[in-house]
């Protein structure tokens, strides 16, 4: 990849490294004013503070509320839950100032929460969408399949259904009228309550509209109709697949916080989550989030604790940023009162359809809906009209040569389907069908593949064939006597089984735990990957989406079962139960238990949470960070009427890594940074009793200490996890899920060092790049303790610095450039210090600069916190920073902001990054690198409009 030089002051070069690509500081600062609403807070007020008034009128005697010109968006004046005010100014404010004024509590910046994706397989079926009535889908498949998965249909055979259990959705709105979800709204309905609290128009930039009926229609809305027929959908006789939620005789409450498009803000999500709680929610279900694995500045804390407090259990998907790996969960999910919930992939396909040859055999295809619209069509490959054998290489659509055959064949394709091959190294490269007027292809596979399919009204259509289907068509297809044309009838109307060759692992998808604070996420997991609902009639009635949306649901309706029959069990009790019953699976394909940091304490288990007899305490072990963590104690209680013997053993997950190119001594396992390796680098466990006796009523604390393995590469972020299982001796299973990191934080980073990128480039390090060049694996090693660099406006010969560092979990860096004979002593040198250099000092002014260092200017500097607009200091809250940082425009900032021209001499780099746990203010929590002497030629002449960040 390669950056034009317009890009200005910072380029971020890219390249064989793996860094992660953003752009430069003005860029970077657009970027966070997408997320975060400028000068816009949610602030939660002090109880004593004006106690007499409303939440409006008591911030108006705050300090910032006596400024003019702001206007409340929210006012939440629920003391039990949240007290206080979601306020926007017209004029600059700064959150720390506004955080520490008299009568707030707290304040948070409102930003843009994404509106959930639709993942997967959805349609507008042949049929009147003006009523209410949906045609009768009924056949063999297995579509309830995920009842049985999460042990569910064993409760409904018992009569229990969840009635007495109030669930709210807050998501996108439900549409009510569909048949599945009782046909209306109000008091007597599946849907007895609800508001909108934003309308059909809103998006998250506008205002909204809010009314008092959450009905969403809009198929861009159905989101909300889908996690709601997951819970509580029962399809009546007669109509659609014969679908039931987990719980479909609870009542649900829908607050609708999203339009047909875009996001929603998190002051509208914490107004909906106060309003469940007046409207007697038992169960808040939240199927949204915010990539967020800071806990320390989530918005939603507050509330979720003052949720749980008062009995309301908040139930929350961990995130759909899997490939991220490690430390990619969202909030409101990461909140610690909450149950935060992964996916694991549904073991069938739930809607697959039979279409007949000639000869009345069958093949079978995955769509929402059967394609009966299709009637007899002649089948005909991609590269059909080419001299050659058809192999799946030119079906695939990567092989040009197949499509310009294909446009010379003068096909009807009213009459034809086009048969293609989705290969894995080419994708789905389909588009050029559309020019042909192809109306459906037929999509056979040589691997397994994820299938999500295509948006309805796409054309063409898409009609997916798994593995054993697509040989079988392929077969046929190659057996077809030469000139004879091979055709299917599209007949079959009622749904088949076909096996899900991902079935019962987690979900790529599913976002990974801990948190930044290494707290164990997810807490649990659930059938979420190709799960078949409800979705709004107008747009076809059901769907088939994919995500961790899909898994929170089930949870709360397998926790409205269990509430239903233990009301008197507090939420951290019922979550207990829920985690310690739990099944872990294995990873895909392996016989490896799955990391926790995946799949929590395993695929829930709701018959085993109903019927359980034994309290295990506590249910789950943050170990933090120690290759040495403390010793654990696990209580277990018999709360049966009998004697029980139980047995403990430990079941170590997979081992990972979150950034696999810093294992310097490993060949072969480079991997990018979002590929994490699953590795079987088991933790050990010691029990001081492996065998316990308990009568009834009788209890016993065992000690546990577990110990990782010994691991070399702190940097690549390890985490390691297991399970601690308890087995009773009439075979019912507990577990204990445990995880944790292999080092001390404290002791190692947060800057990388002492490790091999793949280049090999040193980090931290200063590169010479060409300013027409900047792929990172085309910069030079530059000559060590001094090197010149030059500007010119002939960029073909110009040199410019790039400042290759990398740190690991930190909530504070800055980069700048400091006098070369700077007296600061660094925690490690890019250079020999005892190598003598003459000086050549720039005729350039000395800033104070930042904890008493002397600078030149700022180049870069990063903050977890928000910060006052006009700061040069960039909000962001990644993990880890890769910085491959080109100085293209020879231009500072100082801690104003202000832009300004250096001149030509001598310089160094310092980079400073704030320690784990360390106080911003105290210079010996950082970690510091200090770089060699870079000698800048800067001509005198140099344009003032020199490409830069502006441009």
């Amino acid at each position: 990849m390669k950056f034009s030089p317009t890009l200005g002051l910072l380029a971020l070069v890219s390249g064989a490294s793996s860094l992660t690509v953003t752009t430069n500081v003005d860029q970077l600062r657009s970027k966070q004013n997408t997320t975060v609403v400028p000068n816009t807070f949610i602030v939660e007020l002090q109880p004593d503070f004006h106690p007499e008034l409303q939440p409006k009128d008591r911030f108006a005697k705050t300090k910032p509320g006596a400024k003019p010109n702001w206007r409340v968006r929210h006012q939440y004046n629920d003391t039990d839950i949240f007290y206080g005010v979601s306020v926007s100014f017209d004029s600059p404010v700064d959150l720390a100032t506004l955080r520490t004024s008299a009568g707030v509590k707290n304040a948070w910046s409102v930003a843009v929460v994404p509106r959930p994706e639709l993942r997967g397989l959805w349609g507008v079926p042949d049929f009147n969408r003006g009523g209410t009535k949906l045609p009768d889908y009924r056949g063999s498949s297995d579509v309830n399949r995920p009842l049985d998965m999460g042990n569910v249909q064993k409760l409904h055979d018992k009569g229990i259904k969840g009635k007495g259990v109030q669930v709210a959705l807050i998501d996108s709105g439900i549409d009510y009228t569909h048949p599945a979800l009782g046909g209306g709204f109000g008091r007597g309905h599946k849907v007895a309550l609800g508001y909108d609290f934003v309308g059909d128009a809103y998006d998250g930039s506008n205002d909204p509209q809010p009314d008092g009926d959450p009905l969403a229609t809009c198929a861009d809305g159905g989101h909300g109709t889908h996690t709601a027929g997951i819970v509580a959908m029962q399809d009546p006789k007669k109509q659609g697949f014969g679908l039931v939620g987990v719980a479909p005789e609870a009542t649900l409450a829908a607050y609708r916080v999203f339009g047909c498009e875009g996001g929603a803000t998190n002051d509208i999500l914490i107004a909906a989550m106060v309003q469940a709680w007046r409207d007697g929610a038992d169960i808040v279900s939240m199927s949204l989030g915010l990539w967020q694995a800071w806990e320390e500045i989530n918005p939603f804390e507050d509330v979720v604790n003052k949720l749980t407090s008062h009995g309301v259990a908040v139930v929350a998907s961990i995130g759909n940023f899997g490939t991220a790996g490690p430390y990619s969960s969202s909030t409101p999910a990461i909140s610690l009162s909450a149950l935060s919930v992964g996916s694991i992939e549904s073991d069938i396909y739930p809607t697959a359809w039979t279409a007949h040859d000639d000869q009345q055999r069958a093949i079978n295809y995955i769509n929402v809906f059967p394609a009966t619209e299709l009637g007899r069509v002649e089948v005909v490959q991609l590269g059909y009209g080419l001299d050659v054998p058809i192999t799946p290489n030119i079906t695939s659509g990567c092989d040009q040569d197949a499509w310009d055959a294909l446009s010379n064949a003068q096909l009807n394709w009213n009459t034809t389907i086009l048969q293609v091959s989705w290969e894995s190294w080419c994708g789905t490269a389909w588009g050029p069908a559309v020019d042909l007027g192809v109306k459906a292809l037929l999509v056979t596979m040589s691997e397994a593949q994820d299938i999500l399919v295509d948006e309805p009204g796409s054309e063409p259509a898409a009609l997916y064939l798994d593995i054993d289907n697509s040989k079988l068509l392929l077969s046929r297809l190659a057996k077809q006597p030469a000139g004879k044309k091979y055709a299917l009838t599209f007949d079959g109307t009622k749904a088949v089984a076909v096996a899900n060759p991902y079935g019962s692992a987690p979900d790529y998808f599913s976002s990974f735990g801990p948190t930044i604070e290494m707290t164990l996420e997810p807490k649990i997991s659930a059938p979420g990957g190709t799960i078949l609902s409800t979705f709004p009639v107008d747009a076809g009635g059901y769907a088939v989406l994919s995500g961790t949306s899909m898994s929170a649901p089930f949870v709360s309706g397998s926790l409205a079962l269990l509430k239903s029959q233990n009301p008197r069990l507090t939420v951290p009790q019922l979550f207990a139960r829920l985690m310690t019953t739990a099944r872990p699976v294995n990873e895909l394909n392996s016989k490896l238990t799955a990391s926790v940091a995946r799949q929590g304490a395993g695929i829930i288990d709701a018959y085993a949470a109903v019927t359980a007899d034994t309290v295990i305490s506590p249910a789950e072990f943050s170990l933090r960070d120690s290759a040495s963590p403390a010793p654990q104690k696990i209580t277990i209680s018999n709360q049966s009427r009998s004697r029980k013997r139980y047995s403990l053993q430990h079941v170590p997950g997979t081992f990972y890594r979150l950034s696999n190119n810093y294992l310097s001594d490993i060949k072969d396992n480079f991997s990018s940074a979002n590929l994490p390796l699953t590795l079987d680098i088991p933790a050990s466990a010691q029990f001081s009793q492996s065998l316990v006796n308990l009568g009834p009523g009788q209890s016993v604390t065992i000690e546990v200490q577990i110990k990782p393995q010994p691991d070399m590469y702190p940097f690549a972020n390890p985490v390691y996890s297991g399970f601690i299982k308890i087995t009773a001796d009439d075979d019912d299973e507990y577990s204990v899920p445990y995880l944790g990191v292999p080092y001390n934080r404290t002791e190692v980073g947060p800057i990388v060092h002492n490790v091999t990128t793949v280049k090999p480039y040193d980090s931290p390090g200063v590169l010479k790049a060409q300013a027409t060049d900047l792929f990172l694996a085309d910069a030079l090693t530059p000559t060590p303790n001094l090197e010149t660099y030059n500007w010119t406006t002939d960029l073909d010969k110009a040199y410019i610095p790039v400042f290759r560092i990398d740190t690991i979990m930190t909530r504070f860096l800055r980069l700048e450039l400091v006098p070369a004979n700077v007296s600061f002593v660094p925690s490690m040198y890019g250079f020999d210090p005892d190598v003598h250099i003459d000086y050549k000092f720039p005729d350039q002014p000395i800033l104070p600069g930042f904890l008493g260092v002397p600078t030149y200017g700022l180049v870069l500097a990063e903050s977890i916190e928000p910060q006052p607009e006009g700061s040069p200091i960039i909000q962001s809250t990644d993990i880890g920073h890769f910085l491959g940082l080109a100085l293209l425009d020879p231009s500072l900032t100082n801690d104003k902001g202000d832009k300004f021209r250096i001149a030509a001499g001598d310089y160094r780099v310092l980079f400073r990054t704030l320690r784990w746990r360390g106080n911003e203010t105290n210079p010996d929590d950082y970690e510091s690198w200090l770089g060699p002497v870079m000698r800048f030629d800067i001509p005198s002449d140099l344009p003032p409009d020199f490409p830069n960040s502006s441009e």
